[in-house]
């Protein structure tokens, strides 16, 4: 069985942003692999720690990878903060086809777009992916998991971050399907309440669904009340109507905007204004259109807007409205090109942090070897880009660690699920399937 359906079966999906199938991206052909430890948003500190506890690992996911694609270069991104990681992959990319790309510490250093025209110096197509210029992306996680599909292991379990205000920040192995409730406990329980869990980082995070799933990076928990939860609580419509009152026209949010840096047909501020001041029938459908480029980032709305209105918020919107009324993309300039002043406007962590008051929550979360226990776990159908899974087991099965429990329908786009504990499937509907010790 070659490394590609060894890491179909597995259910490896990218573990570091939206699940994309880890399979599909070994499919293709390319000349570099990138792997993207630069985990640029605040407070998270999980590929850190795994770039230093399991380098070697990750190095040999790597070399599978670019054995899969055809790639003679790959290259291993990472913050020049990270020296615990640095010099722990530098022992074990000993060989000259795998690289090392130190960053500055900014964000979105970790979006593939801008992390690829960092270090190959090529820009994706408007309305692109990497693969379209000969690159495959993958985070860090992602490739220990395609080191540990080779021996036949299924992703089961997921490392991830719990900060924030809980008594012992750290960072933890647990079973997919562990209720949050389950890992707080494990970091020492909230130290406030009442309290909201964001899953994921700050900027692209939202408030969690329940359970860690196969891409949960980090748990922050902060009181309900503070600076970060509310804005990401404002409803839509509120947010189209203060635009209206409050937009300035000022352009920040543009003149910050990484994929307007890359040079494509992104102006944030065109957007807010159309829908800010114009009529449905006045407004330019090819500036509507931009919000297919919309890589989400929240640098627009959370750091860059001196009134904190939300044009991301806007953006992701009109994204959906555009797609179900079956819109295609308009923008698909081949060779943008990156404005020069790209450098010079890049946003230092340190001021997100800053922005959003979360300095009192910076904690080094040191990583725990042991993996978190647990007596039951719910896992969702759908943890991946594409189609939900169909469960392959019923109420009353007998499973342990490492069994199929769900699988993708036939030539659609997915990735399996596994049994996270050994135990009793006690119940099987429509959003997924619970298991009991």
């Amino acid at each position: 069985m070659d490394i590609v359906e060894q890491v179909k079966r597995s259910g490896v999906v990218g573990a570091g942003g939206a699940g994309f199938p880890a399979w599909k991206k070994l499919s293709a052909r390319a000349e570099y692999v990138i792997a993207n430890g630069s985990e640029c948003e605040p407070l998270i500190r999980v590929d850190q720690q795994l770039m230093t506890r399991y380098a070697c690992e990750l190095v040999e996911g790597m070399r599978l990878a670019m054995e899969a694609t055809g790639a003679k270069k790959g290259i291993i991104a990472l913050k020049n903060k990270y020296h615990r990681a640095v010099t722990a992959l530098e022992g074990c990319a000993a060989r000259g086809d795998i690289a090392i790309h130190l960053l500055d510490n900014y964000y979105p250093a970790g979006d593939e777009q801008a992390l690829v025209c960092d270090v190959t110096g090529r820009i994706v197509p408007e309305g692109g992916i990497p693969l379209d210029i000969g690159v495959v992306v993958q985070n860090v996680g992602t490739l220990i998991n395609i080191r540990r599909a080779r021996d036949g292991r299924a992703v089961t379990h997921r490392w991830l971050t719990v900060t924030g205000a809980v008594r012992e920040p750290k960072t933890i192995c647990v079973p997919v399907g562990t209720s949050v409730a389950d890992v707080l406990r494990a970091a020492g329980g909230p130290l406030v309440a009442p309290y909201a869990v964001i899953d994921g980082g700050p900027m692209m995070g939202v408030e969690s669904c329940g359970v860690a799933r196969k891409t949960t990076t980090s748990l922050i928990v902060l009181p309900e009340d503070h600076k970060l939860i509310r804005y990401k609580r404002k409803d839509i419509a509120y947010d189209v109507k203060i635009a209206r009152s409050a937009c300035e026209g000022c352009r920040f949010c543009t003149d910050l905007c990484p994929r307007f840096l890359l040079g494509h047909t992104l102006e944030p501020h065109a957007i807010m204004g159309a829908v800010a001041y114009q009529s449905a029938e006045e407004i330019d459908p090819r500036v509507v259109a931009q919000a297919y480029l919309c890589c989400q980032c929240g640098l627009c709305g959370m750091y860059a807007c001196p009134t904190m209105l939300s044009p991301e918020r806007i953006i992701r919107a009109l994204a959906v409205d555009l797609k179900k009324a079956g819109a295609k993309p308009i923008h698909r300039r081949p060779r943008p090109t990156a404005l020069p002043e790209r450098d010079y406007r890049r946003s230092p962590v340190p001021a997100l942090v800053e922005r959003f008051e979360l300095g009192g929550y910076e904690a080094e979360a040191p990583l725990v070897d042991a993996p978190l226990e647990t007596g039951s776990v719910r896992i969702p159908l759908k943890q991946h880009v594409g189609v939900p899974c169909v469960p392959a087991v019923k109420e009353g099965d007998r499973v342990k660690v490492g069994d199929l429990i769900a699988d993708v329908p036939a030539g659609a786009l997915g990735a399996p699920l596994h049994a996270s504990i050994t135990g009793v499937v006690s119940a099987v509907g429509p959003e997924g399937i619970e298991l009991r010790a």
